[in-house]
């Protein structure tokens, strides 16, 4: 795999894992446009994953603190947030183990992506309208509200659901406030990107690119990475997910129109 091939892999993955668009959606299809093989796949993923998370780690490493005080010095705010989160991710567990081999027939089918991207605009919408409701007040974060995040997350694993778009506009429809939605979505996301990595490294027998091009990737994904939770977290401030959401439309219409062309595409491109 050749280093540009890795940087637009690593800028895609930057944007996409947290504006609610869906990377797996986008990884997807420019892979399967590239005609990129399917053992080169899952290592250049997994690092460029790990770029990612650590821009999560790096921008909510406030959040984490709170959470390791929780642990250490009985803070009552930490252990709240740290006992949702750790719901929230065994619920995703459970339910992201047991859809393994549909997502694994759904990775295969640009169809099906345009499917799942159509529900995560649908998504999209009705949440914001859903926020934007006459007398709507907000809700503390409960167990029953983080329960519900972490199913979201589980049922993201299929590739054109957007996890930070599910896990937000689930946020929003168990009534948090709109800051407290987003920060919650990214904060569940920490334990399971970082928990899909580790099961997928251990498939990896060996890396497609130089050691430079894939340390560039990494480093790449997490800087985009790093600017796309910013834009993501005004986005659902300003209640602007609205825009995303027409995106993911013309994302399923273009997956649609070109899935029957999709080697001549491929060819396309690689020259």
């Amino acid at each position: 795999m050749t280093l540009w091939e890795v940087t637009l892999l690593a800028v895609v993955q930057g944007l996409t894992e947290f504006l609610p668009v869906s990377s797996s959606g986008h990884l997807a299809l420019v892979e399967h446009w590239l005609q990129i093989p399917s053992a080169q796949r899952l290592p250049v993923s997994v690092l460029l994953h790990l770029g990612t998370w650590l821009a999560l780690i790096v921008y909510f490493r406030r959040d984490l603190v709170l959470m390791v005080r929780g642990i250490v010095s009985n803070d009552l705010r930490g252990r709240h947030l740290l006992a949702c989160v750790l719901l929230a991710n065994g619920a995703t567990a459970v339910l992201a183990l047991s859809l393994q081999k549909a997502v694994e027939h759904a990775f295969a089918s640009p169809r099906f992506v345009a499917l799942f991207w159509g529900l995560t605009a649908l998504l999209l919408f009705t949440s914001e309208a859903w926020s934007n409701r006459p007398g709507q007040t907000d809700r503390p974060l409960d167990w029953r509200v983080a329960l519900a995040v972490g199913l979201a997350q589980g049922l993201a694993v299929f590739p054109g659901l957007s996890r930070s778009g599910t896990t937000i506009a689930t946020g929003l429809f168990c009534g948090l406030a709109r800051e407290a939605a987003g920060r919650f979505a990214f904060l569940v996301g920490i334990p399971a990107i970082l928990g899909a990595n580790l099961v997928e490294a251990r498939d990896i027998s060996t890396l497609p690119a130089s050691y430079g091009a894939l340390a560039f990737g990494v480093v790449a994904a997490f800087v985009v990475g790093y600017l796309s939770i910013t834009w993501t977290l005004a986005a659902v401030r300003n209640a602007r997910l609205r825009w995303f959401g027409v995106y993911c439309l013309i994302a399923a219409l273009v997956a649609l129109a070109t899935a029957p062309s999709a080697v001549f595409v491929a060819k396309v491109v690689c020259r």
